[in-house]
């Protein structure tokens, strides 16, 4: 009877043991193998922080959008076909600017012709030649594309003159005082004719790296005051075409 007793209690005891294992396993296998039931969602990963809006809430702006513009300049030196008193002539450029937000520039720039033709000759008989100049504020605005060659618009506007000297024997304007006569009653009137200017021009640029650039440029320059030394607006107008090359932070 004690044995029996003895073999009752450890049946007992293995029942409530398997009893206890499939309670706690049973909820595992249903969520994961009973039909339609839900899988199981990975916590969501933390949201990432938005970008901060612009803090300009006013109207809206001719330029830049409300956005920072960024601030940049360049120096330059060009050369150019034009013609000066009815002769082919070179053109020298020497240009400096500020570049905002990469599109608009404003600068100043300067250009002397090559040539000095002949002028009339003196009360004495000795030659001379021309001389001429003019240089002033430069406004140019680039339209960007998808190509690495891009346009850009500018006007260029200021002041020039025309120099009469005496022939030194040198095709330049290198010294405009050599040989100058206060008692000449030709140059009574003064020395020069001073004269405004405005140049449109287009271009096509080309940032060969983040400091250099490359153009070619095509204008034209109207003058307006021209009238000493038997000479007009006329003998000034002309076509300018040529190139630049452009150093700065672009």
């Amino acid at each position: 009877m004690t044995r029996l007793s003895s073999r009752f209690a450890v049946l007992a005891a293995s029942l409530g043991l398997a009893t206890t294992v499939l309670t706690c396993a049973l909820p595992s296998f249903a969520a994961h193998d009973a039909p339609g039931a839900a899988p199981a969602v990975a916590p969501a990963a933390p949201a990432q922080g938005r970008p901060a809006r612009d803090a300009y809430d006013g109207p809206p702006l001719l330029l830049g959008n409300g956005k920072q513009f960024r601030l940049g300049g360049y120096g330059g030196i060009g050369g150019a076909y034009t013609r000066l008193m009815g002769q082919h002539s070179g053109l020298v450029s020497f240009e400096a600017a500020f570049l905002l937000d990469h599109r608009l520039s404003l600068g100043a720039v300067g250009y002397a012709f090559t040539r000095t033709p002949s002028g009339p000759d003196a009360a004495d008989g000795s030659q001379r030649q021309f001389g001429a100049g003019y240089g002033g504020v430069a406004v140019r605005y680039s339209v960007f594309s998808g190509l690495p060659v891009y346009g850009t618009f500018g006007l260029v506007l200021g002041a020039g003159a025309v120099n009469l000297h005496r022939d030194n024997g040198w095709d330049d304007e290198a010294d405009w005082d050599d040989g100058f006569d206060e008692d000449d009653p030709s140059f009574k009137a003064g020395r020069f004719d001073p004269f405004l200017f405005v140049q449109p021009e287009i271009a096509l640029n080309a940032n060969a790296t983040r400091w250099l650039r490359f153009g070619a440029t095509l204008g034209y320059r109207f003058t307006n005051g021209v009238g000493r030394f038997g000479l007009d607006e006329s003998d000034l107008n002309g076509v300018v075409v040529g190139g630049s090359i452009q150093v700065g932070w672009f």
